[in-house]
């Protein structure tokens, strides 16, 4: 029984959230910037939400070693897909070749 209440938990409080994000924005009740932070917020909370009511994340004998993995999981993951984000816009490859010949063409002994 306590998983039902788990579970009918989780989508009162995924469906208020969701809810609360839609009128947030046809209502217009933020600006643009402050619109988007609480869409991130509110979509942050229901990710929690959803990892502890319906995942079960840090419930059981071994919860918190498993929400210490998936935590750093999500955390290599993000590393790994901002750090490759950075460096193709730091890349010279990004240049267009007129750009690139520009760039030549202005550096010394060339």
């Amino acid at each position: 029984m306590s998983t039902y209440k788990s579970y009918i938990t989780g989508f009162v409080l995924s469906v208020i959230l969701t809810l609360s994000a839609y009128f947030a924005v046809v209502n217009h009740m933020f600006s643009s910037t402050a619109l988007g932070i609480a869409i991130v917020a509110l979509a942050f909370v229901q990710f929690i939400v959803q990892l502890v009511f319906f995942l079960h994340f840090g419930k059981g004998e071994d919860g918190s070693w498993n929400l210490l993995i998936f935590f750093s999981t999500v955390g290599i993951i993000f590393i790994l897909v901002v750090g490759s984000i950075w460096i193709m816009n730091h890349l010279n490859y990004n240049m267009t070749p007129t750009d690139i010949n520009n760039y030549m063409s202005s550096q010394d002994g060339i």
